[in-house]
């Protein structure tokens, strides 16, 4: 072998420290995969037992004995090093006191990470047995950053929980008792929090009465679907005074109240409709709850908002408002944008997309202009940006009102479908507008994913 083929085959990997070696391991997706390194050599014996990610799901191992075996060795001849990250999926497990101890030694050895789903149907696929969150979980010092994904009973202490905790995620499918609404008033340094969730599938979920309480949250996302939403509509009380970052998608809209959230930065909001309930009760429904949670999210500065049946009486003012992302459905079109522009005073960046969707009343919208133009167009408005613009008359009209009084524009851009119109059509009636802002651009995209456009400023 010459001396460059040598060198081409060199055993780098052998020369790395072992603390990089723990640290490739890391990345592996399950413990099982790093505990096979160990036939490499004896030194790969000794490295994957210092590995500081622990991953265990006994879906990968449809023999419950030997799964439970498996974790029982991995502990037992793992050394004393600390367990940074332990995850733990298990739905065969039905020694529950078994999974005890294991949550006990991760949190021995100064878990950082904890993330658990832990069920027993036990033949009933309907009511499994609910794993109780052990009280070392709630008083670990070290643990960072806790996911749930499964049902638990929460009952946490009355004092001292969660001294450290970050991060906190919990998925509540379908639940089975009302002790997790405990789990969100006790977090103290909590910083970032996702709740996710389905309800209503069985007759006997309980009503659910989310209370958030974390004076250091800044980040909140809340995903959530619910299949009954007359009798069992769960409620979400927020309170989070450094709150900057709030998501909520909700399927159908449930109650939910925003207090002391003066710092939001970017707020999203998408409220789907799917039961199409074009009833006055709906429409009576929708207004109390949009107006409760959009007075929550007044003081934001950018937002997005997706509702299907939203109407303007729902508007509260966004003095704070620079960045808006509408989504309009034809249902209640340009009522919404008239509103919310005359709500908006310092609004500056505007994007618009343009939704069809089924509902009970006429798709055939007028644009009436406002009586007086809203003072964010007269003067601070700088873009605007309209998808899904497929050339109709009231669409043409909104966009010339939009050019003719924007003072401030220096851009518009508007993305069409070239199915239902032609590029020099828009181009020439564009051209015809009065334009307010002698500076201003216009570009014209035929999709939102074409990078050539038709771009022209004032004649």
């Amino acid at each position: 072998m010459s001396e460059l083929e040598a060198k081409r085959v060199k055993d780098r990997i052998s020369a790395l420290p072992d603390a990089v070696l723990c640290h490739i391991l890391s990345f592996l997706d399950r413990t099982e995969d790093a505990v096979t390194t160990s036939v490499l050599s004896k030194r790969w014996k000794k490295i994957w037992a210092s590995a500081p990610s622990l991953v265990f799901c006994d879906e990968d191992n449809p023999d419950c004995v030997s799964f439970v075996r498996f974790v029982d060795n991995v502990l037992f001849f793992r050394n004393s090093t600390d367990i940074r990250k332990f995850h733990l999926q298990s739905c065969c497990v039905k020694d529950f006191a078994r999974i005890y101890g294991w949550i006990g030694t991760a949190i021995r050895r100064n878990v950082v990470e904890l993330d658990l789903s832990v069920e027993d149907f036990a033949g009933d696929d309907d009511h499994p047995r609910v794993f109780e969150l052990p009280e070392s979980v709630f008083t670990c010092k070290t643990l960072m950053v806790l996911g749930l994904s499964s049902n638990f009973i929460t009952n946490p202490p009355t004092s001292g929980c969660f001294p450290s905790l970050k991060s906190l995620n919990v998925q509540i499918d379908h639940p089975v008792n009302k002790s997790v609404e405990k789990l969100f008033s006790c977090c103290p340094v909590l910083e970032n929090l996702r709740i996710g969730g389905s309800h209503g599938m069985q007759r006997d979920d309980p009503i659910l009465n989310f209370n958030v309480s974390a004076p250091e949250l800044k980040t909140l996302r809340i995903y959530w679907s619910s299949c009954d939403v007359y009798e069992k509509c769960c409620k979400f009380h927020i309170n989070a005074p450094k709150l900057e970052n709030f998501h909520l998608w909700q399927d159908p809209p449930t109650d939910c109240f925003l207090e002391n959230s003066k710092t939001l930065v970017k707020v999203t909001i998408t409220l789907c409709d799917p039961l199409h309930d074009n009833s006055a009760e709906a429409d009576h429904r929708f207004a109390i709850r949009g107006t409760a949670l959009l007075a929550g999210i007044s003081s934001a500065r950018s937002l997005y908002l997706s509702a299907h049946r939203l109407k303007k009486c729902c508007l509260p003012t966004f003095d704070k408002l620079s960045r808006l992302e509408l989504i309009l459905y034809n249902c209640y079109y340009w009522e919404l944008l008239k509103e919310v522009l005359k709500r908006s005073p310092n609004l500056e960046r505007l994007v618009l997309e343009l939704n069809e969707c089924k509902c009970g009343e006429s798709s055939d919208h007028q644009w009436i202009p406002p009586r007086f133009v809203p003072s964010c167009l007269l003067s601070q408005l700088k873009t605007i940006s309209i998808r899904g613009f497929k050339g109709k008359v009231d669409e043409m009209d909104v966009a010339k009102y939009l050019l003719e009084n924007g003072e401030g524009l220096k851009k518009m851009t508007i993305y069409y479908n070239d199915h239902l119109c032609k590029k020099e059509e828009l181009h020439k009636q564009f051209s015809m507008f009065q334009w307010a802002s002698v500076t201003c651009q216009v570009e014209l995209f035929s999709d939102i994913r074409e990078a050539n456009c038709a771009s022209f400023g004032m004649f």
